[in-house]
């Protein structure tokens, strides 16, 4: 499966990464790994998390310097020394984590170390609208002149896209570009990435997101443990595939859903309301059943859950705990009423990253485990024995500080600090963003059997595959407002677009 480039030939090849080796002190990153890109092809780079998909982007841009192996940019031999090398022969890597300087404009941020003078002074008006045609290519609403400090997660991150397009790529490494994207800034990213590889440009797509690598990409190079185990051409290929190359076995049950019948209400929500944000929401959930929430990003959801867990205020409607009027007003009133909240940004919400597993899980607890300011170390250390065999947690031992674990395993650290507390409601938002495959799998199967045990799960998820995939009942929201609700077969994308568009359409009219 290595062999692409040789069967192929070299000259049309933008990019070729051959026998890549990488190793720190302890470990082997990397072990005979590339990847090959054509000009004007986007090559999905997949693999489980420590698999060495960044190890081997880093190699390439020149943040490592591998060990041996070939690099062959524009049929060339290279070896960047520092990213600053790779930018200038156009190559740009958009990590992730985002790298904006939050008091700047949208345009300093674009052209930043790269802005247009007049001499020595700096040409704002040609910046300005070197930015702004950038970001009209893309039909962002966002304008060259705003401050990257005000805007929303979505929105910095399609800026961090127009930084690349608006440096000249011709090769664009995108590391998870969608996951704080609406559906609507999603299809129109894949629209630039069309039109710039209409140009020649080459496109490396990282993502866990299997259908949109299944609907963006031409090719699929895979990694597992260091690793190239596989090599596909998209549209000769399926899901399954893929999935063996990256786990070594397929994944019969991706998605699981709770089969048991539901069984008393445990939460009912009468006309709730937080101005500016949403209005009128009524909805209620059940033992044993898993309710997922679909809408775009923005619509909502989020604070909907916030509201239930006592973050935010309502301005008005009634929360309902096992029959009885609720009144929380904080996170603290949410907990002692039986609700967990596995929050959506785990690392800066959800853990105190330089703590150790055994510290995190034991968060939740704290109250009922600390007695005159001190903790009862042997609790904390039961409820991670616990928890750590219950989720398949892998960590080399209780101390180990949880920034050091892979996104799946700091997931299933945080589930773990909200089961502790045995809720007979746990809300999860977006509980597998940024996760691979296989641990994907496990949360999926390990939130059918908590609702298949007794408990009330609400889930919220911007992945139409997986809220169809794991729910019994699904509400839909659409700018602050309550949509649909969809049961059994009615669970259909078809049926989620069009709820989700009623509010779009009232708008317009």
């Amino acid at each position: 499966m290595n062999d692409r480039a040789e069967k192929n030939g070299t000259n049309e090849y933008l990019l070729q990464m051959k026998q890549i080796e990488k190793s720190f002190p302890g470990v082997k990153a990397l072990n005979g790994a590339g990847i090959d890109v054509k000009y004007g092809e986007v090559v999905a780079l997949c693999g489980e998390n420590g698999a060495g998909k960044s190890t081997l982007m880093k190699c390439l841009y020149g943040s490592y310097r591998a060990d041996a192996g070939e690099i062959l940019y524009r049929g060339k031999p290279v070896r960047f020394t520092d990213p600053e090398q790779a930018k200038e022969a156009g190559i740009i890597l958009i990590f992730q984590e985002l790298s904006l300087v939050m008091d700047l404009t949208v345009a300093e941020n674009m052209f930043l170390g790269s802005q247009p003078k007049n001499g020595i002074k700096l040409n704002w008006k040609k910046m300005n609208a070197a930015a702004q045609e950038v970001l009209n290519e893309l039909h962002s609403e966002v304008k060259a002149t705003d401050l990257i400090r005000n805007l929303p997660i979505a929105q910095q991150q399609m800026v961090e896209i127009a930084r690349g397009i608006a440096l000249g790529a011709q090769l664009l490494i995108l590391d998870e570009p969608t996951s704080s994207l609406t559906e609507r800034e999603k299809n129109n990213l894949f629209k630039v990435i069309r039109m710039l590889t209409a140009k020649g440009v080459g496109i490396i797509y990282i993502s866990h997101k299997m259908d949109e690598i299944m609907e963006i990409s031409d090719h699929v190079t895979v990694m597992r443990d260091g690793e190239r185990t596989g090599d596909f051409e998209t549209k000769d290929t399926d899901l399954d595939s893929i999935i063996k190359a990256m786990i070594g076995r397929t994944l019969d049950n991706y998605y699981t859903k709770c089969s048991a019948r539901p069984g008393k209400e445990v939460l009912r929500v009468e006309n709730l309301t937080v101005n500016g944000y949403f209005r009128n929401i009524s909805f209620n959930v059940h033992e044993r059943e898993v309710v997922g929430f679909y809408g775009l990003v923005g619509a909502g959801r989020t604070e909907i859950m916030e509201t239930i867990f006592g973050v935010r205020k309502a301005n008005g409607g009634k929360i309902f705990i096992d029959g009885k009027e609720s009144a929380i007003r904080t996170s603290v009133d949410a907990v002692k009423a039986g609700i967990g909240f596995v929050t959506e940004n785990r690392k800066e919400q959800g853990l105190l990253l330089e703590k150790s597993c055994r510290e995190n899980m034991a968060l939740a607890k704290l109250p009922q485990i600390s007695k005159g300011g001190f903790v009862n170390e042997g609790e904390t250390k039961r409820i991670y024995e616990k928890y750590h065999k219950e989720l398949q947690i892998s960590s080399p031992s209780s101390e180990q500080n949880v920034v050091y674990l892979s996104g799946g395993n700091q997931q299933k650290v945080v589930l773990g600090k909200w089961l502790c507390m045995n809720p007979k409601l746990l809300i999860l938002d977006e509980p597998t963003r940024g996760i691979d495959i296989g641990a994907k799998s496990e949360i999926h199967s390990l939130i059918a059997r908590l609702a298949e045990e007794g408990m009330a799960v609400i889930v919220i998820s911007s992945e139409m595959p997986e809220i169809i995939g794991i729910s019994n009942r699904i509400y839909t929201i659409a700018q602050g407002r309550m949509t649909g609700e969809l049961h059994g077969d009615e669970i259909t994308e078809l049926n989620l677009m069009r709820s989700i568009a009623i509010a779009d359409s009232t708008q317009s009219a």
